[in-house]
């Protein structure tokens, strides 16, 4: 059986039985292997995450994220903060999760990009520190509606594929590359098998034939400075990805996001919830952010009461799942609908007569509010932080560097950068950390 010092030996330079091989062309394969004898399962909590953080959260829903960033900044080993956002199509586009982790990496250090959702999985996701590839038939599914076929995990969404020599890549751009990969797969009586490529070099196949449904998460440790990671298909059955991904270790920050477009809170309860737990234990984070709320303030019937209930479940069961970790509410920024002119007005209308508030945004964002303050979890006021007012959408969607979209619901990069730079500054300041070199 292949262990992780084996593999790291086998994927480093020079390459047994691999030497001089072209790259991407497939080592000789000798037997088939399981998961576990390429991957190490990822059962326990991770040592690097989990070490930092305090025996319980308490009442600072901002200590556990000191804590980590500290031992990050400070400690030894491979101490690591993650810092982890659930939310809508605002945590699913790349923009505003890459500059929040850009700033916290910059002082407490990088540890690379973290999971993602598999392959092309994710639509028109094109993040700059990553380059995602895919060929072949792929089946994508989401968390969005209670209906789709699962299971689903962290990520939200899941991937299949069957097609001998399809495959899907991973490309990091960051300059130290990555020495850790991280899969997400399911296991069953009809599952296929897969190889993999860590740059030039193909270990594999491994099988998830097994005679029962399980959720298999794994990682494997690669020599440091990876750049690109392939997984192929062999075609003798579904291989199912629910996420992958890729880090580096030792001490640093990761800051992780899974957004779906057009998902309200209710989309945390189409997660299949036993391997939601598992994930989450695997790698608890300092910081969990909730991300939600524009879909629902869409909503003419929005129940007030309802929504505070289906809030204070979530952070409980998250509490309950993350003892360790601590919570943030992000209140729904202003949004509503472009008001167009009529023939007769000859002026294009601006301020308050250009826009249309979603119908129940602010009842939203009131619910937000009390729920963050009666569980005692961290809140974010995005309206007083970037937003301001539905009356300014309009003016933030005009000139030359606009911060809104013409659908004045969503933000342009440069709006999403500068609410990550408004999170961030919030959160340092939660955390006693403050700017650099004040209070550390």
């Amino acid at each position: 059986m292949l262990n992780r010092r084996s593999l790291f030996l086998m994927l480093g330079a020079p390459l047994t039985g691999c030497a001089g091989a072209r790259p991407g062309a497939p080592a000789r394969q000798a037997s088939t292997l399981a998961p576990d004898q390429i991957f190490v399962a990822e059962a326990a909590p991770d040592s690097g995450l989990e070490a930092v953080l305090p025996v319980r959260a308490g009442d600072d829903p901002y200590a556990p994220l000191a804590a980590a960033l500290r031992g990050a900044q400070r400690g030894s080993g491979d101490a690591r903060a993650l810092v982890m956002m659930l939310g809508d199509s605002h945590a699913a586009g790349p923009v505003m999760v890459e500059h929040l982790r850009e700033l916290m990496q910059a002082r407490f250090g990088a540890a690379g990009i973290g999971r993602l959702a598999p392959g092309r999985a994710q639509r028109y996701f094109n993040p700059s520190s990553v380059e995602i590839g895919q060929t072949g038939e792929w089946t994508a599914r989401n968390a969005l509606r209670s209906g789709t076929q699962g299971p689903f995990g962290l990520t939200g969404y899941r991937l299949t594929g069957e097609r001998e020599g399809d495959s899907i890549t991973l490309r990091s751009n960051e300059a130290a590359g990555f020495d850790r990969v991280h899969l997400a797969l399911l296991a069953g009586p009809d599952a296929g098998s897969f190889r993999l490529r860590v740059d030039g070099n193909w270990i594999g196949p491994a099988t998830l034939r097994h005679a029962t449904p399980e959720f298999r998460p794994m990682h494997l440790d690669v020599p440091r400075g990876s750049r690109e990671i392939a997984l192929e298909l062999i075609g003798d059955g579904p291989v199912e990805l629910l996420g992958w991904g890729l880090d580096r270790r030792g001490r640093g920050v990761l800051v992780e996001a899974f957004g779906i477009n057009g998902a309200t809170l209710g989309s945390l309860e189409n997660r299949d919830q036993t391997i939601l737990t598992r994930e989450l234990t695997a790698k608890p984070p300092a910081l969990v952010i909730l991300e939600f709320g524009t879909n629902e303030a869409t909503d003419p019937d929005f129940d007030e009461a309802v929504y505070a209930a289906a809030l204070t479940r979530q952070i409980q069961r998250l509490r309950q799942i993350l003892p360790r970790s601590g919570i943030l509410v992000m209140g729904v920024p202003d949004a509503g609908r472009p008001v167009r002119p009529t023939r007769r007005q000859r002026h294009p209308l601006t301020g308050c007569a250009a826009v249309q508030p979603l119908v129940s945004i602010a009842r939203v964002r009131a619910v937000q509010r009390s729920v963050a303050q009666s569980e005692r979890t961290a809140f974010f006021d995005w309206s007083a932080e970037v937003t301001r007012s539905t009356c300014r959408l309009p003016e933030m969607a005009a000139g030359a560097t606009p911060l809104m979209r013409a659908d004045l619901v969503h933000f342009t990069p440069d709006g999403y950068r500068l609410t990550a730079e408004r999170l961030h500054a919030h959160i340092m300041r939660g955390t006693g950390l403050g700017a650099r070199g004040t209070n550390a």
